[in-house]
């Protein structure tokens, strides 16, 4: 289901990134805030005026209605894969072959990457667009129309779970990592890599436009999970952090926001460095 809830005027988007600019510079720095004042009046005195005065209708859709539009085309150009796959990948490379959970699988990306390295790769994705781009991607695993909140996999039975830039979907992390502690043999690990809830309090929205974006911009909203809310919900099923990393904003990230074109230096400095991504690598503790 999707509805026009609102609408994203070019303008006062400019606008809220100059003020977070500002913010992030202000207290230490005002003489590099100050060019931002130059450029909020002039997007003030041009808000009626093309392009500060385009209006974009944001559509938003739930998980499992955006994902099948987006299953096309969802492996790329998309920011937050380029910059998440390479560390998910880098850990999976460290661990031994064994049983492996794609969970939210999408397009098998991660799925690939486990077989390539010698894995028998379940998937499981509530998603059947992106299960079938995913099985066209990897014929050899085995996958199923699934719930992270209930895995279609008996009690034990893997040895690593992947699951990436799908929990700011959900409303509860507790009952997603209770199914992993449930599906975990003793020892195994779980890769999981989300949007950092520093993006996702300042606007980050999985947003998956078409070519022309006067038309609208389709979108599934990004919960925010704050660190300790991960934390506690690993501590409380018995998960333990073997690793956690935190990518930030790089210039090439930059890009990819509706700003930088227009508003280059004002976007790098309300961005740049600032936390991107969170990518937890977790072991399940052996029992006693």
């Amino acid at each position: 289901m999707s509805e026009h809830a609102e609408t994203f005027v070019v303008g006062e988007y400019f606008l809220a990134v100059e003020g977070f600019a500002m913010i992030r510079n202000y207290l230490t720095t005002p003489s590099a805030a100050r060019p931002r004042v130059n450029e909020i009046r002039d997007i003030v005195a041009g808000l009626d005026d093309y392009p500060y005065s385009l209006r974009i209708p944001l559509i938003e859709h739930d998980a499992e209605d955006g994902y099948a539009i987006w299953a096309p085309r969802y492996d790329g150009p998309n920011p937050a894969v380029e910059c998440e796959q390479p560390i998910v990948h880098r850990m999976i490379a460290t661990l031994r072959a064994g049983v492996a959970l794609d969970a939210a699988c999408g397009t098998g990306r991660h799925a690939a990457k486990l077989a390539e390295l010698g894995h028998q790769v379940i998937g499981v994705d509530t998603t059947d667009a992106m299960l079938s781009v995913a099985r066209e991607k990897v014929p050899a695993a085995d996958f199923r129309l699934g719930r992270l909140e209930q895995l279609p996999v008996d009690d034990e039975t893997i040895d690593l779970i992947t699951c990436t830039l799908a929990l700011n979907h959900v409303e509860r992390l507790e009952p997603v990592m209770r199914e992993f502690v449930r599906v975990l043999s003793p020892g195994g690990q779980a890769i999981l890599a989300d949007m950092h809830p520093a993006t996702t309090m300042t606007g980050s929205i999985a947003g998956f436009p078409e070519d022309d974006v006067t038309r609208g911009i389709p979108y599934v909203r990004n919960l925010t999970h704050h660190l300790g809310d991960y934390i506690n919900a690993f501590l409380d099923v018995g998960l333990s952090i073997v690793e956690c990393i935190e990518p930030r904003v790089t210039e090439s990230v930059l890009q990819s926001f509706p700003s930088y074109s227009v508003l280059p230096d004002a976007t790098r400095q309300a961005l740049l460095d600032t936390p991107y991504l969170i990518v937890w690598r977790l072991e399940q503790r052996t029992h006693a």
